[in-house]
């Protein structure tokens, strides 16, 4: 992840309120303070607003929901971003430069500043001809056999590359392109420069969540035997396959609004399922369906709905699909079609309205694969009862719900009669025999991020958020407390990360030190903490000696047991010379330093710890 300066971030800061931040994406209102409808709970809709802005501190907090953070976290959440996305967007629009790149990283900026500049132009200019050159007549007949709507065109920006192959070269260099750039642009042969991709083709442009163009998928309309029908962009500065899908900013809308994503086969496919009203659908780019696009996809839906081709690559498709969808936690349903390949032929043959009933045609991932093994095997065979169980372990093994899997497995065993018990038994050699084709990483995108609650925390993680709200203090205690002294693993995240704020001297904004954090929940612990007075007192030193001294008992106490269980072990077992006196000494000290610091403790006095730190 890239990290910013504190100098960067407190610029931000000062240009930026969280009101200017804020009001860019929903209405504030000025009552006794600063207050929103909270867009996270309650979809802005709320009849009171409940999501209080906090000027001074430049955070917001709902008390109903208790979503939280800096301007930086709502932009995150709001755009679906990452921070350093976030950082730059604002940096952007408060006129910041971003201080920490160095030129090779300013020059790849400048790059693709210049990249998404040619690909806009290039983008407009394709849409001129197509409406409105002679050239494009071709284009403009061939969207009307498709039963392409004038305004679906429009929503897409569908263009025309002229057949001419220097037109395209010789357009670019009288804009003033150098060759080096256009190598590098995407839009010209590789190997044979510069023999256009484009050319006599529809030209679909690509764009990202911010609605920038960074890609074409373009349709041969030459008829030519050795053209491909379909081709893309070449993989450039401001675009990769595996982490792009064709329809995703003309889908966020309705993404936003029901959650749920259609992914079908092709460019047209989802075109014509946004002709018919389904304006959630997208496509991946003449590749299968990815890991990093259904995570993409996942930011914005819980359930994604696969619309495959017919044939049996399609249908291959869908059951590595549905494999991967259930590894990542991710809902899955599967859509039909009945009398068609696709949802362009249906569109071209029956319509809209048959396009649009496609909907009607949902079930689960599991039901379309066990109906789909039904028609391949034979269950009522003890050979086709055993193809069909390998036909489904890899859906079932990548189910990490216990209760999930434990559902299926019953299913299978009412269906075939088979008990369930033989039915595990088999999925688990199924399992141990190959490595799974996707594992879920240790903290899915999708994992449920636990409420922060202060009273529910360990002493550990209690000192640690108290030193992450005072992190000017840590270095005065690194020579009394130790890494080992800490024991729950979220708070020695923290302490590593306090650390690294310490030799760096980086990281004194909150916004900065958050972004250390991959974990996002001991990022959300540590943001919570931020918003609470309870780890912002008048005089913090007390209270972090305080918890220091709970963990001095805590160590003696652990010492004491240790040293009973040694001495109960010697009765047994007979002491060494020496040994039983050593152990009896050192008792009663810990036994009088426990005394000591418990009654410090209760009193409200410090502990006579000095020595010990």
């Amino acid at each position: 992840m890239a990290r910013y300066s504190d100098k960067t971030i407190e610029e931000i800061k000062s240009r930026l309120s969280i009101v200017d931040v804020v009001s860019t994406y929903t209405q504030v209102f000025h009552r006794n303070g600063e207050w929103i409808k909270c867009p996270f709970h309650g979809g802005g809709n709320e009849r009171t607003p409940s999501c209080k802005l906090n000027l001074e501190r430049g955070s917001y907090y709902c008390f109903g929901c208790h979503e939280h953070g800096s301007m930086f976290d709502f932009v995150m959440k709001m755009d679906k971003v990452t921070f350093p996305e976030a950082v730059k967007s604002l940096a952007d629009r408060a006129g910041v430069e971003v201080e920490e790149m160095s030129e090779q990283d300013r020059q790849r900026r400048d790059d693709a500043a210049t990249m998404f500049d040619l690909y806009e132009r290039i983008q407009k200019t394709f849409r001129h001809i197509l409406l409105n050159d002679p050239r494009g007549q071709k284009a403009r007949e061939y969207l009307e056999r498709r039963h392409i709507k004038p305004e679906i065109s429009e929503r897409f920006s569908l263009g025309y590359a002229p057949a001419d192959t220097d037109w395209l070269y010789s357009f670019l260099k009288k804009n003033g392109y150098s060759d080096d750039f256009l190598r590098q642009s995407g839009f010209f042969s590789r190997n044979k420069y510069p023999w256009p991709l484009f050319a006599d083709r529809l030209m679909f442009p690509v764009r990202n969540f911010q609605g920038k163009v960074v890609a074409f998928g373009a349709r041969d309309l030459s008829g030519r035997e050795n053209s491909p029908k379909y081709i893309n962009t070449n993989e450039t500065i401001i675009y990769s396959k595996r982490h792009n899908l064709y329809g995703i900013h003309e889908s966020l809308k309705e993404w936003n609004r029901n959650h749920v994503a259609i992914v079908c086969e092709g460019n047209f496919d989802a075109i014509s399922l946004h002709q018919a009203g389904l304006e959630n659908a997208v496509a991946p780019f003449g590749t299968a369906f990815t890991e990093d696009q259904a995570k993409l996809i996942s930011r914005y839906c819980s359930k994604i709905q696969l619309l495959f081709d017919s044939d049996n690559a399609g249908q291959k498709a869908t059951r590595d699909s549905l494999v991967m969808l259930q590894s990542l936690g991710i809902e899955s349903e599967v859509l039909r079609i009945d009398g068609a390949k696709d949802a362009s032929e249906l569109l071209e043959e029956k319509g809209e309205n048959a396009v649009k009933n496609i909907v009607s045609t949902a079930v689960s991932g599991y039901r379309y694969l066990e109906d789909n093994g039904l028609k391949l095997y034979n269950i009522r065979t003890p050979k086709g009862l055993t193809d069909f169980l390998s036909y489904m372990a890899p859906f079932l093994n990548a189910t990490s719900s216990e209760v999930e899997r434990a559902s299926y497995i019953r299913l299978i065993s009412e269906l075939s009669g088979i008990q369930e018990e033989k039915i595990e038994s088999d999925l688990d050699r199924a399992r141990s025999s190959e490595r799974p084709r996707y594992e879920r990483t240790v903290q899915d995108q999708n994992a449920e991020i636990r409420p922060f609650s202060a009273t529910a925390v360990s002493l550990d993680l209690y000192l640690m958020l108290m030193l992450a709200n005072h992190r000017e203090l840590f270095s005065r205690y690194t020579s009394v407390l130790k890494f080992g002294d800490i024991r729950d693993k979220e708070a020695q995240h923290i302490y590593v990360a306090l650390e690294n704020v310490r030799r760096e001297e980086e990281g004194r904004t909150d916004e900065v030190f958050l972004s250390l954090f991959a974990d996002e929940q001991i990022r959300s612990d540590v943001s919570a903490s931020f918003e609470l007075e309870q780890f912002r007192p008048e005089r913090p030193e007390e209270v972090i000696d305080e918890l220091l001294d709970r963990l001095k008992l805590r160590r003696l106490e652990e010492r004491q047991k240790a040293i009973s269980t040694q001495l109960q072990r010697g009765e047994m077992e007979g002491f060494g010379e020496g040994d039983l006196a050593g152990l009896l000494a050192e008792k009663m000290d810990v036994d009088r330093d426990i005394l000591e610091m418990r009654n410090a403790l209760r009193t409200g006095r410090k502990g006579n710890d000095d020595n010990d730190r």
